[in-house]
């Protein structure tokens, strides 16, 4: 009896723990179920995240990835202008998410893969598949007979990089009519251009001649219908031709916005969607984020994380799309990333990027802190505004007054001066103003006037533009009529305009000692104390633009500032032209000038590290544990029994 009450009692604890556990876990697992993780993504995206998001659910059984893909533009609008809540945003253009997301929705972006655009088609049922290549597929597309496709342009990045092939195609073939006769002609869509720079305006209908042009709201929709023969060649991604075993014609590097060396050539093309917003030609980069209003933001790291560590960047080669390694992070990034991401330095300048001195001062201080400098070439007044506008992170600069308004305004930080050159006034060789050997730039200027004397200006707000409105302001005169022509272009192009056409010209010293030998132009006026040019490098503040790298530009500055920087600064242009092209910042007495500050101590950079590969092996049920335990109090009790038996 004693035995049967026992194993009684046994068994009803058995139950009773049984059914605690069961209650206990059911809303455990429930909840876990319910984890849902949003992703909003650029279209060409689709495939690799769709595999992403398999080995991400292996990996977190608890977790449903729902996906909507889109194009970029319209991915980015769920968030900022249809009001969904997503964890992730990821975009075919990286720089779409700062300019559409910044500040309100998000503060931070990495870039983790790139791409080119190709010409695709179908080899057995697009008309002259066997005659299309590189060199004349412009003009396959021109036959009357052939249909070819691109996605809007007001929607998807992939749209609006098509339409800017086409005119880059015009520069590089140097046929004048393919931009008319393929998209002027078919669509909409205008186009001017304006001292070499063309600007692309798509309005919001884009009227397209269904006959020849079909234009789909994102790039992958044109896929099944090159597949089907529903039309001839569609302009898409390298990555979606792989993907989807698409022939396609591999375009020239110079047009297909794969290369970063080619970046001056692709920004000739500025193109304005139907929302005002204007996108520069650039190289291929995707982006990807968080939003603020994001509901699982952890989750989102995670997956982030995921696709920017060994399994995604598998996935990403493996279908044509290079990922970027280590991948690049800006803005504020979230402490989780960093060790995943090199950090990257913004910076605007403009002839000590044009003349390769930004590129000698730049591998070294990226090898030395692991992370990478990326210039935007800009003269001094743009380059301020770039810092502004919280484009950059850092200026380099040769425009005193307005460094100084810069500063006072409380954009800027950090002013050091980091080196100076001097300008020097050139001319024809028979000098018909007469003034060479002068001492004075002002009189000389006056000279030119009076006489008439062809002079080029920039004219573009640059620090030249600038010490060249200083003199004539000093010389009384304010310039204008035939004789004084404004270029709107950088110090090498003028220089060489001003060469071609015979004229006067002020230059840095540093860029006529470089084009020196293909110039019929001499120095004429040389040594005005008003000619020294001294640089400075400005921080841009953090409180002003919490997304710049605020402590990064400051290591730069003292790393420029530095021995080591000053250095490089005084040797460069030495082997080469047999004398240094700037010279460091010790200035000389004739101007004053603000003294470079004493280098900090360096930052230990945070080393990139690779994603640690989990296990693909399931995660076990929720419970196991406790299931165990209650089966090691059965065998307890049961142990129990025998002995009392026993």
């Amino acid at each position: 009896m004693e035995r049967r009450k026992i194993l009684g009692f046994g068994i009803a604890m058995v139950v009773i723990a049984c059914v605690s556990i069961a209650t206990f876990y059911n809303p455990i697992v429930e909840a876990q179920e319910a984890k849902t993780l949003k992703i909003f993504h650029a279209g060409s995206l689709a495939v690799p995240l769709e595999e992403a998001e398999k080995q991400f659910e292996a990996l977190h059984p608890d977790v449903d990835v729902r996906r909507e893909s889109m194009g970029s533009i319209a991915a980015i609008r769920q968030v900022t202008d249809v009001g969904k809540i997503g964890a992730v945003v990821a975009s075919a253009d990286y720089t779409l998410i700062p300019s559409m997301m910044y500040l309100e929705y998000a503060d931070w972006v990495v870039r983790f893969a790139t791409n080119d655009l190709v010409l695709a088609y179908n080899p057995e049922k697009s008309r002259y598949a066997d005659e299309i290549t590189p060199d004349n597929w412009y003009d396959i597309l021109r036959r009357d007979d052939v249909v070819f496709a691109f996605s809007s342009p007001n929607l998807d990045p992939c749209g609006y990089r098509a339409v800017m092939v086409f005119q880059l195609a015009e520069l590089y073939y140097g046929d004048d009519r393919i931009f008319d006769d393929l998209i002027l002609n078919n669509t909409a869509i205008t186009i001017s251009e304006e001292d070499g720079t063309y600007h692309i305006k798509t309005p919001e209908d884009l009227k397209p001649n269904r006959e020849k042009v079909s234009i789909r709201p994102k790039s992958v929709e044109l896929v099944a219908m090159v597949e089907e023969g529903g039309l001839d060649y569609a302009f898409e991604y390298r990555s979606v031709a792989v993907q989807h075993n698409l022939a396609f014609v591999d375009l020239p590097e110079p047009i297909d916005l794969s290369k970063v060396e080619y970046a001056d050539i692709y920004k000739k093309v500025e193109l304005e969607t139907s929302d005002e917003k204007t996108k520069t030609g650039k190289p291929i980069v995707y982006g990807i984020t968080i939003p603020k209003n994001a509901q699982n933001p952890e989750l989102g790291l995670e997956f982030v994380q995921f696709v920017i560590g060994d399994f995604g960047q598998k996935i990403f080669a493996d279908m044509g799309q290079p990922p970027i390694v280590p991948a690049i992070g800006s803005g504020n990034l979230p402490a989780e990333l960093k060790p995943y991401t090199k950090q990257i330095l913004t910076l605007a300048t403009g002839s000590p990027y044009d003349l390769g001195l930004i590129d000698a001062l730049s591998k070294p201080f990226e090898m030395r802190y692991g992370c990478k400098v990326e210039v935007t070439k800009a003269g001094s007044g743009a380059s301020l505004e770039l810092g502004r506008g919280g484009k950059v992170c850092l200026v380099m600069v040769h425009a005193p007054d307005a460094e100084a308004l810069f500063v006072a305004e409380g954009y800027g930080l950090n002013r050091t001066c980091v080196m100076y050159n001097d300008f020097v006034i050139v001319g024809p060789k028979d000098d018909p103003a007469g003034i060479k050997w002068m001492a004075d730039a002002a009189k000389a200027y006056e000279k030119i006037a009076d006489t008439e004397a062809l002079f080029f200006s920039r004219g573009d707000n640059s620090g030249t533009h600038k010490k060249e409105q200083a003199i004539w302001d000093s010389a009384g005169i304010t310039p204008g009529g035939n004789w004084y022509k404004v270029t709107q272009a950088f110090m090498a192009d003028t220089l060489k305009i001003a060469d071609a056409e015979q004229g006067y010209f002020m230059t840095d010293r540093s860029t006529y000692i470089i084009l020196k030998d293909d110039l019929n132009l001499e120095i004429l006026v040389e040594g005005d104390p008003i000619l020294v040019n001294y640089y400075h490098a400005i921080a841009v503040n953090p409180t002003k633009h919490p997304t710049v790298n605020y402590e990064l530009a400051k290591v730069f500055i003292d790393y420029i500032s530095s021995p080591d920087g000053q250095g490089i600064i005084s040797d460069y242009g030495k082997e080469e032209f047999g004398e240094s092209l700037y010279y460091v910042a010790v200035a000389p007495t004739t101007a004053s000038t603000t003294p470079a500050t004493s280098p900090t101590p360096p930052i230990t950079p945070t080393p990139a590290v690779s994603t640690p590969m989990p296990s693909l092996t399931p995660t076990p049920t929720p419970g196991f544990e406790a299931v165990f335990a209650v089966t090691a109090l059965l065998a307890v009790i049961y142990g129990q029994l025998r002995k009392r038996r026993e």
